[in-house]
């Protein structure tokens, strides 16, 4: 396979996985039940927003197919190359107050989510939702873990930016970044 036929498959491999991953975000996420931790449904959002973002990146730029296969970052520098989309920015002509906000509470929502990966700083944000540890002499675990730092996704800063997100997923075949 040549690279530009790989690059294709891997950018709409990660893209079907990631909607995947999504629906079950999503799915979680409404579940109300006290018994079921949110841990289950911010690690599909962690998992979801990394593919789409790998999806986007793979297709879409410069950057080397095997590097960004291999990590777990990424979406915080799709959300920021997202912004730039001409759709984007057209959509949101002569609202830049509005598409400010949006992409400051995408950006800072983008940076919480991709701590939740185990992988990404366990020393400095060791918060995942996965994997137990540890902080002043005690064991956190995941589904016991309120996850204050993602307070944000209730908030309509924070479901806007789901919005995006969903919107990435849904026009991923029409948007590009650049």
């Amino acid at each position: 396979m040549d690279a530009a036929a790989r690059r294709q498959a891997f950018a709409e491999a990660f893209a079907a996985q990631g909607r995947s991953d999504w629906e079950v975000y999503k799915h979680l996420a409404a579940l109300t039940k006290p018994s079921l931790s949110q841990c289950h449904a911010l690690h599909y959002l962690q998992m979801a927003t990394e593919k789409i973002a790998k999806a986007y990146r793979i297709r879409d730029t410069a950057a080397d197919v095997d590097e960004l296969v291999r990590h777990h970052t990424g979406f915080v520098e799709f959300v920021n190359q997202f912004f730039r989309c001409e759709q984007i920015r057209d959509e949101y002509r002569e609202r830049d107050a509005a598409l400010q906000a949006l992409q400051r509470n995408a950006t800072t929502l983008a940076r919480e989510i991709e701590k939740l990966a185990p992988a990404t700083d366990r020393l400095a944000s060791p918060e995942n939702a996965e994997y137990p540890w540890e902080r002043d002499e005690q064991i956190l675990i995941p589904c016991r873990f309120g996850f204050p730092n993602l307070a944000m996704l209730q908030q309509p800063g924070g479901r806007a930016v789901m919005n995006l997100v969903e919107r990435a997923f849904k026009d991923f075949e029409r948007l590009h970044i650049q």
